[in-house]
């Protein structure tokens, strides 16, 4: 699992009674009465979902730059934006740690939270961490713009954060001004932007930025994760983005070269799909919505200074080999056929197999799904009977 149930479960009553609490008008507040979560609660607050949502997703020119200013978006996101976000940001993390690995737990590790709002990173950050590597000290550093949402993240992360880690909050706009005068001479060895880059102008103004991160305040053995809406158009950008940054590239990608989505047409974009255990709260919203959240849906990178040769679970090591690729689709059926988009070598490929090959050999090939690395020779682009289907990585853990 990304993130433990239970874990979870604790974040979305903390949440719904911190909400409830916080920004639930005292005229709706019963006097001795009950203080859980209520219909009442939950139809109060869905009204700023709603129209964060679909800013979110239709009109984000329509979004004020400061639009958490507003309590009825505050609270909106906390209540329906929130939980989505952690989870994100913890399955970037077991990427990442799947890849490389964490300085020795002697050090304080200093973790970057860009864009924190309500310390949604750092509190992904802390709870991974502290099933994880129980023994080892986190300092965080949160940064954002909105001194509102810092109150939030303040209160929320010393309820939900772990009693052994630090976090240190700064208010101010980020761009590469405010980080000199805030972290000047500071290195970090974990920077998460999560949701922020694609609120910050056009790709060449979130290169420079990103760029600066790599080059000023990252650790030569730090990493860089980047989380996005997985939106056609900001995805775009994004994989525009990713080839312009000068940085050795982690996760998704298994190559170094210029992403062949990209080129091959304007349509397509590289997003991945979460499978989750849909908290109540996000269900309840959903059905008022019209919405569902059965999966989650994610555009990220996750980037190093000093490029490694990549591990894998059997101890191979990506590069070089030829034979590992990225599926990058969902199955694409067509009368007697399933294929799916694989992507390594800084190109794409189809491979495919006819319904009538489906044996035990190559059943594997039916249970696939985006994201999943496989192990396929170069000259086998349809998949036989006798043909084995060697899935290496298997992108959500059962």
């Amino acid at each position: 699992m990304i993130m433990r149930i239970s874990a979870l479960s604790k974040f979305e009553s903390t949440l719904l009674a911190y909400i409830r609490k916080t920004y639930l008008p005292v005229r709706f507040l019963k006097h001795g009465g009950s203080s859980a979560f209520t219909e009442k609660d939950l139809y109060f607050f869905a009204r700023g979902a709603a129209d964060l949502s679909d800013a979110f997703t239709v009109s984000r020119q329509d979004l004020p730059k400061n639009y958490l200013n507003r309590k009825e978006y505050r609270s909106a996101y906390l209540l329906y934006f929130t939980l989505t976000n952690l989870v994100k940001v913890a399955k970037c993390l077991e990427e990442a740690c799947r890849i490389i690995k964490l300085p020795p737990s002697t050090e304080t590790i200093e973790v970057l939270d860009l864009g924190c709002g309500p310390a949604t990173a750092s509190l992904a950050c802390s709870a991974f961490f502290a099933e994880h590597f129980p023994q080892t000290v986190f300092s965080f550093t949160g940064m954002d713009q909105n001194q509102e949402i810092l109150k939030d993240a303040k209160v929320l992360f010393s309820q939900l954060g772990d009693q052994r880690h630090r976090l240190r909050l700064v208010h101010d706009a980020i761009h590469p001004g405010s980080l000199r005068r805030h972290l000047s001479g500071k290195t970090f060895d974990i920077i998460i932007a999560a949701n922020v880059l694609n609120e910050m102008g056009g790709v060449h103004h979130q290169s420079a930025l990103c760029q600066s991160l790599v080059d000023h305040y990252l650790k030569p053995n730090g990493v860089l994760i980047i989380v996005n809406p997985a939106l056609q158009k900001t995805t775009r950008a994004f994989m525009e983005l990713r080839d312009l940054l000068k940085a050795s590239i982690l996760s998704p990608c298994l190559h170094q070269k210029a992403c062949p989505m990209r080129a091959f047409n304007k349509r397509d974009w590289c997003h991945f799909y979460l499978e989750w255990r849909c908290p109540e709260i996000i269900r309840k919203v959903d059905r008022l919505l019209g919405i569902k959240h059965d999966y989650l849906k994610m555009a990220y990178l996750i980037l190093e200074k000093t490029p490694h040769p990549l591990p894998l679970p059997s101890g191979e090591r990506v590069g070089g080999e030829g034979d590992l690729w990225r599926v990058v689709s969902s199955p694409i059926k067509s009368k007697g056929k399933c294929e799916f988009v694989l992507c390594g070598e800084g190109i794409l490929r189809h491979i495919s197999r006819l319904d009538k090959d489906r044996s035990e050999t190559n059943c594997r090939f039916d249970r696939l799904k985006r994201g999943d690395i496989i192990r396929i020779s170069h000259s086998v682009n349809r998949i036989g009977k006798s043909d084995p289907v060697d899935v290496v990585v298997t992108f959500n853990n059962p």
